[in-house]
């Protein structure tokens, strides 16, 4: 044996002791699921998965609910709903490699997963696509988005251009009526066939610039 295999060894039986040590586990299930948790849970729950089994493949192996685009913009809150996105990888068949990991047929949704949850409310949504995710979020906080009017694409084509922005900002100032003026609301943009994602952020507001049409 050499020293570097009997090195692994020993970090493996340290690893064993200290999960045996941990108490029982009585949180957000470990795996997917569709049940209502909070985001605290959801955290906790993706925490004790990576004590059990380490960060490697944690993605793709534990098939858990964990934090999607943390970190890049601010998660809005809008009269006192809150949005946190999650996502869970549920696609499987052995296609890491590792055919012991697999699954009946229909046990996993094989897709990747989206989740939004406004604890406050106790309300979540999960759907196999992020734009309609964050489509159902806003249709249970801001009831009439839909009908918002349209940004031009010659406008909404900015490239964060200072001057572009500021036209941006006149145009939704002008068109968009005063009652959906506010932080962390969203705008609606004409795009080109590529350009269909919702961006968080993106809005003049700090919200989401929709991709129009929606669905």
């Amino acid at each position: 044996m050499t020293t570097t295999q009997l090195a692994f060894d020993i970090d493996a039986m340290m690893h064993a002791d200290m999960v045996a040590a941990l108490p029982a586990w009585d949180g957000a299930p470990l795996g997917y699921h569709e049940e209502y948790r909070t985001p605290a849970e959801l955290d906790a729950a993706w925490a004790r998965w990576e004590m059990e089994h380490g960060r490697f493949g944690i993605t793709p192996y534990s098939h858990m609910w964990h934090r999607y685009g943390h970190g890049f913009t601010a998660d809005p809150e809008i009269g006192g709903h809150q949005h946190a996105i999650f996502s869970a990888d549920t696609r499987c068949g052995g296609r890491f490699g590792d055919n012991d990991h697999v699954h009946a047929p229909g046990e996993l949704p094989d897709e990747l997963m989206y989740q939004i949850i406004c604890e406050p409310f106790r309300w979540h949504t999960i759907n196999d696509r992020e734009n309609a995710a964050v489509e159902a979020w806003h249709d249970h906080v801001l009831p009439g988005w839909r009908d918002l009017p349209v940004v031009p694409m010659k406008l909404a084509e900015h490239g964060h251009e200072r001057k572009k922005l500021a036209k941006l900002q006149t145009w939704v100032e002008e068109h968009y009526p005063p009652a959906w003026q506010h932080p962390g609301y969203p705008i609606i943009t004409e795009r080109r066939g590529f350009g269909s994602r919702h961006v968080p952020g993106r809005s003049p507001f700090g919200g989401y610039d929709f991709a129009a049409p929606t669905t």
